[in-house]
């Protein structure tokens, strides 16, 4: 467990360092702060809706609880997608730098829900 913990506040540098490169050094990051900031909103609900289905279901159906935590996973990442290119594209026009920011948090979110999913199934 603590091993976890000491990861999950290791990888939380990930946004703070991406945060902080939109707020000072917005030409590298070649997306805006709000949208940047509106990235991770999405992300961030999609992970804490994903985070409570998954708890419900490694409580219900511990055995085949690996394979549905998959499953989730890759329609949280559709669903991450589809909102990239529904809500911000349309804002922020179609550049690479938008599918570069999206990269990042969606890397971060992607460590940090494996994380807890982990704590999760060893309870």
């Amino acid at each position: 467990m603590k091993s976890i913990l000491k990861s999950l506040s290791w990888i939380l540098l990930i946004p703070f360092a991406h945060l902080s490169a939109a707020l000072l050094c917005p030409d590298f990051v070649r997306v805006e702060l709000p949208y940047v900031l509106l990235i991770y909103g999405i992300l961030t609900v999609l992970t804490i809706a994903h985070l409570i289905v998954v708890r419900v279901i490694v409580s219900r159906h511990r055995q085949q609880a690996p394979m549905i935590v998959m499953a989730l996973n890759m329609l949280k990442m559709l669903l991450s997608v589809v909102l990239l290119f529904v809500v911000v594209v349309p804002f922020t026009g179609k550049d690479a730098a938008v599918g570069i920011n999206f990269a990042v948090a969606y890397v971060f979110f992607l460590i940090f829900d494996s994380q807890i999913v982990i704590l999760m199934m060893k309870e």
